[in-house]
């Protein structure tokens, strides 16, 4: 790691520890200077402003929930299809988003800070989540476990779901986390099945 990257992960770790500290409202430029040991004109001189920085903390962080939950590292066998592997890493990237503290700090206080990710084009950590879900339904299409069809459709459309399976779950009101995701495990594997696959397990 370069000096320059070692300064930029100083700067974002002490942003993202102001923001579970203080909230979006509350942390400014100023703050996250003090924090990283940095002068305001370093932060002024990469980013234009607070939001601009938060925004890449929380993609940032965002990503490496997925990299680490996603099971990047397992690949489809005889007794692990590509459509298990890929419904389980996304059931449990969802689940460890509902842990992940920064998450739940946006949540709770500053879940406007989310819309851009729910209503614009998609971004970084969009992307990064489409090549993944890419692989995987290349792999299914290959090894005859998932439904063929658009790559680029069907990974929107597991992307959208898992998606609203974060920012929407709390709309559930009472129903307990691991239930929604049982249903999200369901919902994906009756969708990425192939047709011939789905129509047997409802005759059997």
């Amino acid at each position: 790691m370069d000096r320059t990257q070692h300064s930029d992960d100083k700067i974002l770790d002490a942003a993202q520890t102001a923001l579970l500290d203080l909230g979006i409202r509350n942390t400014t430029l100023a703050e996250v200077a003090r924090r990283a040991g940095v002068s305001r004109m370093t932060l002024y001189r990469r980013y234009p402003d607070i939001d601009a920085l938060l925004t890449e903390v929380l993609g940032r962080q965002l990503i490496r929930v997925v990299r680490r939950n996603a099971g990047l590292a397992e690949v489809p066998e005889a007794h692990r299809t590509a459509r298990d592997l890929l419904v389980t890493g996304t059931v449990e990237v969802v689940r460890a988003f509902h842990t992940d503290l920064l998450m739940h700090k946006m949540l709770d206080s500053d879940a406007e800070f989310l819309l851009p990710y729910l209503v614009r084009e998609f971004g970084g950590l969009q992307n990064y989540a489409l090549d993944l879900l890419s692989v995987r339904l290349d792999q299914g299409h290959e090894d005859g476990s998932i439904q063929t069809g658009s790559v680029a459709l069907q990974a929107r459309t597991v992307l959208l779901t898992a998606q609203s399976f974060v920012v929407s779950a709390r709309a559930a009101g009472p129903v307990p986390v691991d239930r929604l995701l049982d249903e999200l495990r369901q919902l994906l594997d009756a969708y990425l099945r192939p047709e011939k696959a789905s129509r047997e397990s409802l005759s059997g």
